[in-house]
């Protein structure tokens, strides 16, 4: 009986610690991107990389492992927001951004929510001084075609 007892107890207290009218937590910018239905409404690049970790290091790393040094004005630079896009039936978000004040260096991005990863094109001057184009992440076929028609 004294096993019931506790038991009805720690229900209750359980109960009583949860608020009647508590809300459940915020959804996170990745969500927020992906339920966006106008750019209005869709979050920017700067606030998801800075607030998002996982999206921030899936897009560092890819820059990473394709020897590109990440321009210091990325995390302020001129956007787009994440818009949610429909790939193959899977769910992408795309953006941009470029240095401020010369769009000549630009990064477009697709990411993928569900891996959790990163594919995107940088446009800047290689070493010669000539404009290139470098491709990073493993970008699907469907991927690349987005990023170059956007």
């Amino acid at each position: 009986m004294p096993t019931r007892l506790l038991a009805l107890l720690l229900t209750s207290l359980a109960l009583c610690a949860t608020p009647a009218g508590a809300k459940s937590p915020a959804p996170s910018l990745i969500e927020q991107a992906l339920a966006c239905h106008d750019a209005t409404d869709c979050p920017y690049f700067p606030e998801v990389y800075k607030n998002d970790r996982t999206f921030r290091l899936a897009f560092l790393v890819e820059l990473k492992k394709a020897n590109i040094r990440r321009p210091r004005w990325v995390p302020d630079g001129v956007t787009t927001p994440l818009t949610p896009v429909d790939l193959d039936g899977s769910p992408r978000l795309l953006t941009s951004v470029c240095e401020p004040h010369n769009c000549g260096h630009r990064f477009m991005l697709v990411y993928d929510p569900q891996e959790q990863s990163v594919a995107g094109t940088y446009t800047g001057l290689d070493k010669a001084g000539e404009v290139s184009t470098v491709v990073f992440g493993q970008p699907s076929m469907a991927e690349m075609d987005l990023l170059k028609r956007n």
